[in-house]
């Protein structure tokens, strides 16, 4: 396992793609906080449950501002990052020195997890020191131990990202190739992001909606109290997922003959 993940290293840090996901999720707080201060030199205020960063305070809500183009990057990146593999035929080298499939499945989880990890600290690093700079720390209305709620948020919208992210790693093995992963992994986020709000409109499929992790990123104010009281309810669907698409992946890879 240790020998696959310093091979990813090696190739990462050769990697195109990988400087451009970190560039971008490097300029997003940088184009919102002069967003920002263009509205507010227009005369608008800044309402947290609208515009949900607006100030240092609530920078680590920079995730959920930016959840549905954090998604979309990533599945891009993941889709070329596995399906090259299969592509240029680099995956039988690996496969070839007797390392076990389920193993290098788990190596590929392990380096997008680590890469999603790292784009998002950068994220909403920038964009807590950004929006400090310009509007003050500030505070988050209603929360008294803003320590601890900084670290139970990040933690809570990183595990929803990294959910997708197994998704993600999922569809890239399951296709093999990097445009038909890229097209799947686009519909996905799409539908997940719009069906359960039309599964919530229902019925009797209304419990559906909240077993889909973008309908946490794309409907909860992770400012509000009543959806910080769902944190657990978020976690556990997360880890589900992370377990489900883990499991269902490596039975396939597993049973996938290697062209």
């Amino acid at each position: 396992m240790l020998n696959l993940l310093t091979a990813e290293k090696f190739k990462l840090y050769r990697s195109k793609k990988l400087w451009i996901v970190l560039g971008i999720l490097l300029l997003l707080p940088i184009m919102q906080t002069v967003n920002s201060i263009l509205e507010v030199d227009n005369g608008k205020e800044l309402v947290q449950v609208k515009d949900t960063v607006i100030n240092g305070a609530t920078g680590i809500l920079m995730m959920e501002k930016n959840g549905f183009t954090i998604l979309l990057v990533f599945s891009a990146f993941i889709s070329f990052f596995i399906g090259e593999e299969f592509q240029n035929g680099t995956i039988r080298n690996a496969l070839s020195l007797g390392r076990g499939r389920t193993l290098y499945y788990l190596s590929k989880l392990v380096i997008t997890a680590l890469i999603s990890f790292i784009g998002v600290i950068i994220l909403t690093a920038i964009g807590i020191i950004l929006f400090s700079l310009v509007f003050g720390f500030g505070e988050v209305t209603g929360i008294n131990d803003y320590f601890g709620y900084a670290i139970k948020t990040f933690s809570t919208l990183y595990l929803l990202i990294l959910a997708n992210v197994s998704i993600y790693v999922m569809i890239s093995f399951l296709t093999k190739n990097s445009s038909i992963s890229l097209i799947w992994s686009f519909l996905y986020t799409m539908a997940t992001a719009f069906l359960p709000e039309i599964f919530l409109q229902t019925e009797h499929f209304k419990y559906v909606t909240f077993w889909f992790t973008e309908t946490y990123l794309n409907y909860s104010d992770f400012a509000n109290l009543a959806d910080i009281a769902k944190y657990p309810e978020m976690i556990l669907v997360s880890l589900v997922t992370i377990v489900l698409s883990s499991t269902l992946g490596i039975l396939h890879f597993n049973r996938t003959d290697i062209k």
